[in-house]
């Protein structure tokens, strides 16, 4: 009896102590899938490759299948694409389909993200799609936004002045270097080589 006695309560301090466990973990399991409703997965995550990333991210972009598959396979780096396309329409007046449009045109398009971002948001009155347009000529986005940005802090002027300020002063000056042309009243001297004659050696007796 005395045995017995001493199994029974080890017995049910186990099964107590088991059924805390098991509490413990139902808990945990019911806060981690709480957090997991709570916190939506990002399209970097959810995607597998980087072209299923571009098609997400489009999406987001309010970019029709049709176009969005379309781009992101001509796409060379399609993760930046989409990542142009949405951080423009995301963080300006943008609509998708101007974005799509302006960053399948450059080799940096990021940085054409980055160029319009700067300027519509550190310019006054700037007009959304002429930004875009000029950030999309421009050669070096980023010199360009600061080129922008800068003369806005420092002029009267309006924006979209300064803005073709800044694209026309990345043609090649050619005020400096104006093209030749032929002057009529001096020709062009001609160069005529000097002929040396050749000397007049004695001919050698032939011998028999």
């Amino acid at each position: 009896m005395n045995k017995q006695s001493g199994i029974r309560p080890i017995q049910s301090f186990r099964n107590r102590t088991l059924a805390l466990s098991r509490q413990v973990c139902v808990s945990q399991l019911a806060i981690a899938g709480l957090l997991a409703i709570a916190i939506p997965s990002s399209p970097a995550s959810a995607a597998s490759n980087n072209f299923e990333l571009c098609a997400l991210e489009l999406d987001r972009a309010n970019i029709p299948p049709e176009q969005a598959v379309k781009a992101c396979a001509e796409a060379f780096v399609p993760e930046d694409l989409s990542e142009c396309v949405l951080r423009i329409n995301l963080q300006t007046p943008t609509s998708g389909s101007d974005a799509l449009n302006a960053c399948t045109k450059v080799r940096r398009p990021v940085e054409l993200a980055r160029c319009v971002i700067n300027i519509n948001h550190r310019t006054p009155n700037p007009e959304v799609l002429s930004v875009l347009d000029h950030c999309r000529r421009s050669l070096l986005p980023l010199r360009f936004s600061e080129c922008v940005i800068g003369l806005s802090n420092q002029s009267d002027f309006s924006t979209s002045r300064n803005l073709a300020t800044c694209i026309a002063a990345e043609d090649f000056p050619s005020e400096l270097f104006p093209p030749s042309s032929p002057n009529k009243s001096n020709p062009p001297l001609e160069f005529t080589p000097d002929i040396i004659p050749a000397p007049n050696l004695p001919l050698k007796p032939s011998s028999n």
